[in-house]
């Protein structure tokens, strides 16, 4: 009688186990699949290079290929149906000949060669090198890291687009500029753009945390934590876990 009690312990200790080892690999096993669907199968554009310029790496197409395939659920979709599309070139040149030399909007002294990317609407540029100023010479080629970076930030002008220019929304605006309000002073060299409170920088600081939350590093530090009300507003809109 004795034996039997332990056996029957025994089985149900080992039952127990089981289950706990099941939910376990249960729970880990809940990300969610790859994405997969027109945007990365057929909206991926690569721009074929000018001026003697190198053509665009293997690695990158496989880098915006991974970041679309482990965008949000949601994020990805967005995109998908709303008909954005992902254009990788050498340098901005290479698409738009003699725009190069021309200065970036906004505060910073650069030109449209020297940036990383941009967006029109839903359509994503990411370039791979800088270009030389005043010549047709591009610098050496982006990391993947970096270029990883960019293209999670400048994802977040389309996503922002998609979602019917967030950025315009009272709410958003009022958040934003709370949170702007408390940037510390000793931070405020790292926002030089962002405290400058119209569209145009509220547009280019939300695509920046829209850019970390979907995968992309923190170049500024901190981002997130400096802008508590805007991200929980853009985690929720876009069901961010």
């Amino acid at each position: 009688m004795i034996l039997r009690k332990k056996q029957l312990t025994l089985a149900i200790a080992a039952i127990g186990c089981c289950l706990v080892l099941f939910m376990f690999g249960l729970g880990f096993g809940l990300k969610d699949p790859p994405n997969k669907g027109p945007l990365i199968n057929e909206r991926i554009r690569v721009i074929a290079p000018k001026f003697g310029h190198a053509p665009v790496r293997a690695e990158t197409v496989a880098t915006a290929k991974d970041v679309l395939e482990k965008l949000p659920p949601k994020v990805y979709n967005l995109l998908e149906q709303g008909g954005a599309s992902i254009n990788l070139a050498p340098n901005i040149e290479d698409n738009w000949p003699g725009s190069g030399d021309g200065l970036r909007p906004g505060d910073l002294d650069m030109t449209m060669g020297e940036e990383g990317g941009r967006c029109y609407g839903r359509d994503v540029w990411v370039y791979e090198a800088k270009k030389v100023r005043g010549s047709e010479e591009l610098k050496r080629p982006r990391s993947q890291e970096t270029i990883r970076g960019t293209l999670c930030q400048i994802l977040g002008h389309a996503i922002n687009d998609c979602m019917g220019v967030m950025t315009k929304n009272d709410e958003l605006t009022r958040l934003y500029n709370e949170d702007l309000d408390n940037i510390p002073a000793s931070k405020e060299d790292e926002y030089v753009e962002e405290l400058n409170r119209n569209h145009d920088t509220r547009a280019l600081g939300c695509s920046s945390i829209i850019g970390v939350l979907i995968g992309g590093p923190d170049w500024h530090d901190g981002l997130l934590k400096d802008f508590p009300r805007t991200t929980a507003y853009l985690k929720k809109r876009l069901e961010i876990r």
